[in-house]
């Protein structure tokens, strides 16, 4: 009776920790994708004072004309092949940048766009819905007087508004399986010769379909380049009268295998390429955030009021007129701000000046760290009580036995090289966005996992019972009144390998939290979070299937045939 006790018992358990899993998996991936930043209301103007309206010129600054070009899914290495861009490196900068995470195309052109981080700006994935609540470079030269054109897909309009900005648009649906890069530049060509635009936007989304259909190493991904260098090289020939600036850059590249929203080296770390009056001819680093304020500045307007970065120092020849001034001091405010928001009054005391861009940075920085110390510390009790949790079932199991405890962390072990090695070597996957290549790809690979622990589990239940019936000379098999005790070890197997994942997602919610409030977590950890929430899930499947498992080892077994025989 106490055998059938704690079969039914470790069955409940792994049960209800395969249904907790569940709605903790579902909570944590819905606080990524929903995540409400608290930083789009940011009172900067209580460090800096009003900012002149943007109908005011900034004080001496040049109103240059100024072309965009935000070439979607671009490597870093295939923009090395294209002569377009190669000719500008030549006579301007050539900035190497670091994308924000998630890498994703909403997330990068909203930091492009307007210089706010994911984190800031709340658009953290594909799936955001309606008008980003940060201001962009469209608000701003709508705002400074400037004739703003768009050319690209219409997914501009739906995040940015850009039909009720512009002077003229020329948008297109996204659509798949057909090249648009070449009526976007043509229709760019168009509205900026026409004299409707002095601030030009175009968005050529082909390559990033490329990278997704065949990745970056393929083919088809460097034809697509060749084709876009090739209406690249029109549009700046058609528009380049010595006067204008051009800043071109891709918002993420993509795996060799294709994908991106993770943080592999090919997918983050881009380019830039500025030219034209007030670029220095000069190599620079910088991040994502720091594009739209150094156009800001070598446009001659202001920047956008929520960008976490700043106008690159080593890309400008001249701070033109006042901008580079304007765009420090919308920093330093931003930095104060988000400081005090982070951390309260007490993250800017004794905060005498900013006079560098490591002084704003510091102050931002520090406010990060003390806010993660004091949110960990209050995360302990939470993630000790699943940690202990965790344990304690592992010690009931080696209270009832202690043969079952070694058996079981045999399985565990099991279950560990079987799902790792389907994970990493036979599917070569990472904890990694960029592993779903396309979104709609995520249910699917939610599902192979959560079937490949199922299967996982299965083969450290036949472990389990074969290491159990080899630590006794003489087992019993169900045959001689041991069925609850076999069934049982398929249901301490499974527990087991649920307290080790308990372990790690105990980590996980110290360290980083369930909720998103204030900041994203990690997303490397933050992906592995999720798939051991899955694995956890999937188990509990296996704790009805795998007693039937021991059961037939254990009543098949050579040992206990031979114990049978000897009784």
């Amino acid at each position: 009776m106490k055998r059938w006790a704690l079969l039914v018992l470790g069955i409940a358990c792994s049960l209800a920790s395969a249904y907790g899993a569940m709605q903790l998996a579902t909570y944590s991936w819905n606080q990524v994708v929903d995540y409400r930043s608290p930083f789009v209301d940011l009172d900067i103007e209580r460090f800096t004072g009003a900012r002149p309206p943007l109908s005011s010129p900034v004080p001496d600054a040049t109103q240059r004309r100024t072309v965009v070009v935000l070439i979607d899914g671009l490597t870093d290495a295939a923009s090395r092949s294209m002569r377009s861009l190669q000719e500008l490196r030549e006579r301007g900068a050539d900035v190497r940048l670091t994308a924000p995470q998630p890498s994703l195309s909403y997330p990068c052109w909203t930091t492009a766009f307007s210089g706010a981080t994911p984190q800031i700006s709340g658009v953290t994935t594909n799936w955001y819905d309606g008008r980003v609540k940060v201001e962009t470079l469209f608000d701003v030269a709508r705002g400074s007087g400037r004739r703003l054109a768009v050319a690209g897909p219409d997914d501009l309009d739906a995040l940015y508004g850009v039909s009720s900005l512009t002077s003229a648009t020329a948008l297109v649906p996204w659509g798949e399986g057909e090249y648009r890069s070449g009526r976007i530049v043509d229709s760019a060509i168009s509205l900026a010769r026409d004299g409707r635009s002095d601030f030009l936007v175009a968005l050529l989304p082909d390559v990033d379909d490329a990278g997704h259909a065949a990745g970056s190493a393929s083919a088809r991904y460097a034809s697509t380049v060749a084709k876009v260098d090739a209406d690249l090289s029109r549009l700046i020939d058609a528009l380049d009268n010595g006067a204008t600036v051009f800043a071109i850059f891709p918002d993420h590249g993509h795996t060799p295998e294709g994908g991106h929203g993770g943080w592999e080296d090919p997918v983050i770390h881009t380019f830039a390429v500025f030219a034209g009056p007030g670029v220095r001819h000069t190599q620079a680093s910088a991040r994502l955030e720091d594009v739209a304020p150094t156009i800001s500045v070598l446009a001659g307007m202001q920047s956008p009021r929520l960008a976490r970065g700043m106008a690159i120092e080593d890309v400008l020849a001249d701070g033109n007129g006042r901008a580079k001034d304007a765009d420090f001091v919308r920093a330093a405010g931003f930095a104060l701000a988000y400081a005090r928001e982070v951390g309260g009054p007490q993250a800017i005391a004794g905060v005498d000046t900013l006079g560098s861009r490591a002084d704003i940075e510091r102050v931002m920085a520090r406010a990060d760290e003390q806010r993660l110390a004091s949110d960990r510390h209050e995360r302990v009790p939470q993630a000790l009580a699943l940690a202990i949790a965790a344990l304690g079932a592992l010690a009931v199991i080696g209270l009832a036995s202690w043969r079952a405890l070694l058996a079981s962390l045999a399985g565990v072990a099991t279950y560990n090289a079987v799902f790792l090695s389907l994970y990493f070597l036979v599917h070569r996957f990472r904890w990694s966005l960029s592993t779903f290549n396309e979104e709609s790809q995520v249910q699917a690979f939610f599902n192979a996992r959560m079937a490949e622990a199922v299967l996982a589990g299965l083969v450290a239940c036949a472990v389990a019972a074969i290491v159990y019936a080899a630590l006794r000379k003489r087992p019993k098999g169900p045959r001689e009144g041991r069925t609850a005790g076999w069934l049982a070890l398929g249901v301490a197997t499974v527990l087991a390998i649920q307290a080790v994942l308990g372990l790690q997602v105990a980590w996980f919610l110290w360290r980083w939290g369930a909720s998103c409030i204030w900041r994203l977590p990690d997303l490397f950890w933050g992906f592995k979070y999720d798939v051991d929430l899955l694995q956890t899930t999937a188990l509990g499947v296996t704790a009805i299937l795998g007693p039937a498992v021991t059961y037939a080892i254990g009543r098949w077994h050579p040992n206990a045939h031979r114990a049978e025989a000897q009784s």
